[in-house]
């Protein structure tokens, strides 16, 4: 879903139905230690898995998907299974009707309707179709074309959507973001030649525009803008092009969205105000005219136009907060144009004496005649319109595949990006022939279409005949339609876009992106709106470049007692091997980034030079999902680089992709086999023998006088590596505990209970225990702890006692008492003496330890229960005190 639109959609009432983490009482039932056996699917079924998800893979690839369809087409071969994935169909089921099916959704909801489908729909489709009335003349308005334009484009883009689309609840048709494109785009773009009118009384200084005083013409541009617009998105989604979208950030486009909202509503603000207003997509310019005339301000419009924007307000708040009147909010826009054609009509004052303005003729499709849009293109002026048909597809798409996914997630069905990009595509070209200018999904009318209970497409098609019907028979009937109720009826559709609260919570979440948000709104607002949506472009595009080119470079360190490696920033209690760099590179490189990478790890290396000099540098390549040519020559030169530098590099978890790609450019061949490996934990080893042996032969003068110091692998084989006795801590690993580690060289007899009495002393409880044998005659031990006293993980003053505790327990002989630990502390084996004195003693120290830990619990619970009698003592007086009025009686 294109992010970037999630605000709006938010704020037009279409939110998913968040579900929330699933608490203790889901799994009420289930039993303390009970057994479950993890099941695992046949062969058959994985292989059947297998396939439908490389057929998901390959779908993705476009270029990949068409040409195998194409070749399969020429083959002869099975198409379904390269355009179906994972949907079984009859065999006897042709790719003709296979293509029809996917790109004709009628043909799957049409046979699937009830009596009881239909009597929702139809209830839905007049509801959104009496409130498109009014709202297509607004919003035709504002793109600068007659009311009957903006009416055509609530008709028949509405009814070919029905009959292409997948969404069941989207409502298609002329919005007021793509008409005040449509607008700032092509006013001004005729030529002397088609408005010579226009030219001749002086062009853009007589503050006129053209489509005032060249409509038709004017006209034939908006209907080739919707056929551009109709081409580029029925080309987009046959090259699946649909998620050049989700490049557009959603700080920005939300930022854009607010200022046009404010564009728009300011270009209504004449109506109300009753004299003219420079009319510009600049927002200054339209202030400093109002404010310039404002003494011209005609009190019997503004009246009249602020009551009825009140009037929608209210209405709308209070059929959103009480159902039983919830109809009345789609109904609100067409009260208030019946009660308006009422006034005026009645009141024929306010038209000759209170300058209130009207509608006026409206031309009926029964007497004239539907245009044809085609017959008065100029093909020359396609590149004049380009830009607004490009924006318009781009806004307009993001609208209603925005609306369009929440909706389906609220009603749990699915629909395809690139069928609606193609059903919203053929909706402008077969819109633009009949005089359409391009449309797109309504936030407020699909809000209204599904909370009157829509089921289907038909709801869409109910809702093209009651526009059509109106066409056809009614239009006489909006002659008296005040100016000032359409403006209002505008102004309360884009209150909701102006997204204020959108930019606090970016404000709170990240400051990045409010300056993002506020740059493409105060752009949008001050350089106008094709130069907004530019700029909104642009930011995105340099948000995504700027990421994309600075990869992340995590750096590890090894929790102690494991051999988990963890990001210095997530983990505070780690330790750093010496002469070993490990760190993660965050992304797929390529030529864009590669050289980052590689300067980024030398810089690394640099600042260590006097702090802990490396030797050995590790990869972690986790992330690294693809390398291109350019990254190869980087990872080479690198390696080189280093190399000369007497530091070796390591690869660890190197992904199938990458290596094959490396093994093509024989980067692999040039690294050594020896230097790649499945963990970073197996890596550090290999460089820990590695140094060692290294070491060990320069300070053997023959080697060295042989230049046989060079470590090969089968050296290293030799060489067992293991860790010291060490203590570990961990806030960050588990979610509700804190984890601690306990690695012992060699085990000590009842070590456990001395561990626990630590524990104890320090006020925590286990909440699980694990012992696990290591190699020779150690041992490793994990505790997940929790503090007595918060009931939730241990604070840093109870982690530096425990440390303490621990330390205390676990001391070597022979370490000053006085010596103060570092945050981790690798310990010196643990003497295990084998007498049977020794052990005898220890098992003694540890018993009388354990009881005087006991002990001192047992004083503390008593000292708490003696507080708490003496608490409620002092409650039991205060309450007989009150009893007897106040009146204290001591005995």
């Amino acid at each position: 879903m294109a992010g970037g639109m999630y605000a709006s959609a938010l704020a037009s009432d279409i939110n998913p139905d968040w579900r929330r983490n699933s608490n203790a009482e889901d799994f009420l039932g289930m039993e303390k230690g009970m057994s479950i056996e993890v099941g695992t699917l046949c062969e058959e079924q994985s292989q059947a898995a297998t396939m439908v998800l490389h057929e998901r893979d390959i779908q993705r690839n476009p270029m990949r998907a068409y040409g195998r369809m194409c070749h399969q087409g020429l083959a002869g071969g099975d198409a379904e299974k390269a355009v179906q994935i994972g949907k079984r169909k009859n065999d006897e089921s042709s790719y003709a009707m296979q293509l029809m099916y996917q790109f004709l959704p009628v043909l799957t909801w049409v046979p699937n309707l009830t009596w009881s489908t239909l009597r929702a729909d139809i209830i839905a489709g007049l509801t959104v179709g009496v409130m498109v009335i009014p709202q297509s003349m607004s919003y035709g308005s504002i793109a600068g074309l007659p009311y009957i334009n903006g009416m055509y484009s609530a008709c028949v883009p509405t009814l070919v959507y029905a009959l292409f689309g997948q969404s069941r609840q989207l409502a298609v048709g002329p919005v007021a973001m793509v008409s005040l494109l449509v607008e700032a785009g092509l006013n001004g773009a005729l030529t002397e030649s088609e408005c010579p009118a226009w030219y001749a009384d002086g062009g853009a200084a007589s503050g006129v525009p053209q489509y005032e005083v060249c409509p038709q013409q004017y006209v034939n541009l908006a209907t080739l803008t919707a056929a551009l617009v109709g081409g580029m998105q029925v080309v987009a989604s046959i090259l699946r092009l649909g998620f050049l979208v989700s490049f557009l950030g959603h700080p920005v486009t939300s930022g854009f969205t607010s200022g046009a909202a404010i564009i728009i509503g300011f270009s209504q603000l004449k109506y109300l105000v009753g004299y003219d207003i420079q009319k510009s997509e600049r927002i200054y310019l339209t202030v400093a005219d109002t404010f310039r005339n404002i003494g011209e301000t005609k009190f019997m419009p503004l009246i009249l136009g602020l009551a009825t924007l009140a009037f929608l307000i209210g209405n709308k708040k209070l059929s959103q907060k009480y159902k039983r009147i919830g109809i009345m909010g789609p109904l609100g826009p067409l009260i208030c144009c019946f009660l308006g054609i009422l006034v005026v009509f009645g009141i024929e004052v306010l038209r000759t004496t209170y300058y209130v303005k009207y509608v006026g003729e409206i031309p009926t499709v029964l007497a004239e005649g539907w245009p044809v849009g085609v017959g008065g293109w100029n093909m020359d002026a396609i590149g004049k319109v380009m830009p607004t048909a490009l924006s318009a597809c781009l806004i307009g798409y993001m609208e209603s595949i925005a609306i369009g996914k929440n909706l389906a997630s609220k009603h749990g069905y699915e629909i395809e990006a690139g069928q609606e990009m193609f059903a919203l595509g053929i909706s402008n070209l077969v819109g633009s022939l009949f005089s359409c200018y391009p449309v797109t999904g309504s936030f407020s009318r699909s809000a209204v279409n599904n909370s009157t209970g829509a089921l289907s497409q038909f709801s869409g098609v109910v809702t093209a005949l009651v526009m059509l019907a109106t066409l056809l028979f009614l239009t006489p009937l909006f002659y008296y339609l005040p100016k000032f109720v359409l403006a209002a009826i505008v102004m309360n559709s884009v209150i909701p876009l102006v997204a204020v609260g959108e930019a606090k919570k970016l404000w709170r979440i990240k400051r990045e992106d409010f300056l993002l948000w506020l740059t493409a709104f105060l752009g949008t607002l001050f350089l106008g709106v094709l130069i907004g949506i530019a700029l909104a472009v642009g930011l995105s595009l340099v948000v995504v470049i700027y990421e994309s080119v600075r990869p992340q470079i995590t750096i590890l360190w090894r929790i102690p007692g494991t051999t988990i490696f963890r990001n210095v920033k997530q983990e505070s209690s780690g330790a750093f091997v010496p002469n070993v760099f490990i760190a993660r590179i965050g992304s797929s490189m390529y030529f864009a980034n590669a050289s980052f990478v590689k300067d980024t790890l030398l810089s690394y290396v640099a600042d260590l030079e006097d702090v802990n000099q490396t030797e050995y540098i590790v990869l972690e390549m986790t992330p690294v999902v693809s390398i291109d040519s350019t990254a190869v020559h980087a990872i080479k030169d690198l390696v080189n680089d280093f190399r000369n530098r007497g530091i070796e590099v390591a690869f660890a978890m190197v992904g199938n992709r990458v290596e094959k790609t490396m093994r093509k450019a024989h980067l692999k061949e040039f690294i050594g086999d020896q230097w790649f490996f499945s963990t970073v934990n197996e890596a550090v080893m290999v460089c820990v023998r590695h140094q060692h042996l290294k070491r060990q032969r320069e300070t053997q003068p023959a080697l060295v006088e042989e230049g046989a110091c060079n470590v090969t692998a089968s050296d290293l084989e030799t060489i067992a590596v293991h860790h010291g006795s060490e203590i570990g801590f961990s806030n960050d690993l588990h979610s509700k505990y804190t984890m601690v580690f306990v690695a012992l060289r060699e085990d000590v007899p009842m070590i456990t209970a001395e561990i626990t009495a630590a524990y104890q002393r320090v006020r925590c409880s286990i909440v699980q225990a694990h012992i696990e044998p290591m190699s020779c005659k150690g041992a490793k031990h994990t505790y997940l702890l929790k503090s007595l006293r918060t009931d939730a993980k241990l604070s840093d003053s109870e982690v530096d006692r425990l440390k303490q505790e621990l330390l205390m327990v676990l001391r070597p002989q022979g370490t000053p008492a006085g010596s103060s630990p570092g945050p981790n502390v690798a310990l010196s084996p643990v003497s295990g003496n084998s007498a049977s004195a020794s052990k005898v003693a220890q098992l003694e120290e540890a018993l009388s330890m354990q009881q005087a830990a006991q002990q001192t619990m047992q004083q503390q619970i008593a000292d708490q229960n003696k507080r708490i009698e003496a608490l409620l003592k002092v409650c039991e007086d205060k309450k007989a005190s009150s009893d007897t009025g106040g009146v204290t009686m001591h005995i």
